[in-house]
């Protein structure tokens, strides 16, 4: 047990801290402020590096085979090995983790996240952590700008309660926080790890292409006194942060959700509503949030935008964990305001992010097919920033 309490700071207390409306954040002020406490050796031992994963899209590729698994057992078999052995802190998932409510040959959803389970047990096994969010696949139809579905393809009445019962059942780990807004607890959510802070967002239930903007600006709120705190404490020569670097005193922020922010290939995203996408763009910009990890199109590629005040974030879309593979330009919608840096269309593969103080370095490692039917692992994007 205590070697969980010491990898998270999720514990009973700040579960009911979490209920209360806080978040972990709370729990790290204690740990910064209590003389003697067990986590200090940590605390000051953020400058050692450590890693953590992410991907996106781990759906059935297989929608012209007759009987359909509801995952891409070949791709995922693959990332899931290659994220074991690189023993990474967490792995987050943006979404799609199934095939869900279509193109699935009518196979019961609980039956496919046990399905996708099993295939990801190997990383549960190995002690890291998984923070799935749920993708349009793990929710039901999009009703906003898609047409209309045929009647064949639409789902029977109650599917999509049926469906977001055997998400939660699947997912459900004692560590996954439930300190979300109202009718998303479990599904959004934040979380604090060492000197990196993540934000889970749900933007495929109800409503659609939207984000809890409100409950985004308490948190990232709640951050900035974290922040002032760990500088008054510096400033005053703080024993109990005395021995952390200075680098090592400023947090990391990245925030993931399935759908782009800005339009990549599928209409159906963030970018629906742009006031809202705006405003969120801004709230994270305002954080010192560097990247926004997403998934829904099938491809791997790195933009970067700017937010009203300048500060530049990128968009990295990770969309290769085992969904049918699509090509794009790489050149967006919103070309004037989006610059893309990288893009590469026909790989699976995942982003591994390592950590060391105040730098992170993200690699793009790609799934290379070989001519003996293996695959060799590449680096086919690398990206850094270090925090000032």
């Amino acid at each position: 047990m205590k070697k969980d309490m010491d990898k998270f700071f999720i514990t009973p207390i700040l579960k009911r801290s979490m209920q209360k409306g806080l978040f972990a954040i709370f729990f790290l002020i204690l740990l910064i402020l209590c003389n003697g406490c067990a986590h200090n050796q940590e605390i000051s031992g953020y400058s050692a590096p450590w890693k953590f994963a992410v991907v996106a899209d781990t759906q059935g590729g297989n929608r012209k085979q007759e009987i359909k698994s509801s995952i891409n057992e070949t791709v995922l078999k693959e990332i899931v090995h290659d994220i074991t052995a690189e023993r990474p802190d967490f792995v987050l998932i943006a979404g799609d983790l199934v095939s869900g409510w279509i193109q699935s040959g009518s196979k019961d959803f609980k039956a496919q996240y046990a399905a996708w389970k099993t295939a990801m047990k190997p990383v549960y096994n190995a002690g890291i952590r998984v923070f799935p969010v749920r993708g349009n696949h793990d929710v039901g139809p999009e009703r906003v700008v898609l047409p209309p579905l045929p009647a064949h393809l639409e789902p029977l009445p109650g599917a999509d309660a049926l469906l977001e019962q055997a998400y939660r059942e699947a997912i459900a780990e004692f560590y996954i926080p439930d300190n979300g807004p109202d009718g998303e607890k479990g599904l959004t959510f934040s979380f604090m790890h060492k000197n990196v802070f993540v934000v889970g967002l749900d933007v495929c239930g109800n409503p659609q292409h939207k984000v809890n903007l409100k409950w985004l600006d308490n948190e990232f709120a709640m951050l900035d006194k974290t922040r002032k705190k760990l500088s008054d404490n510096s400033k005053a020569g703080s024993a109990e942060i005395s021995s952390v670097r200075q680098d090592d005193k400023r947090l990391h922020v990245f925030v993931y959700a399935h759908e782009p922010a800005f339009q990549v290939r599928h209409r159906d995203c963030l970018a629906v509503y742009k006031e809202d996408r705006d405003a969120f763009w801004d709230l994270m910009g305002k954080a010192k949030t560097r990247v926004y990890f997403c998934g829904h199109d099938h491809l791997y590629n790195r933009a970067v935008v700017a937010d009203s005040a300048g500060n530049e974030i990128r968009q990295i879309v990770v969309g290769t964990g085992g969904g049918r593979l699509v090509q794009w330009s790489g050149v967006y919608e919103e070309a004037k305001r989006v610059k893309g840096e990288h893009s590469v269309s026909g790989y699976h593969g995942y982003v591994l992010v390592t950590i060391e103080g105040n730098k992170a370095t993200l690699i793009w490692k790609a799934m290379i097919p070989q001519e003996d039917g293996g695959i060799r692992w590449q680096k086919l994007d690398s990206f850094s920033y270090i925090l000032q």
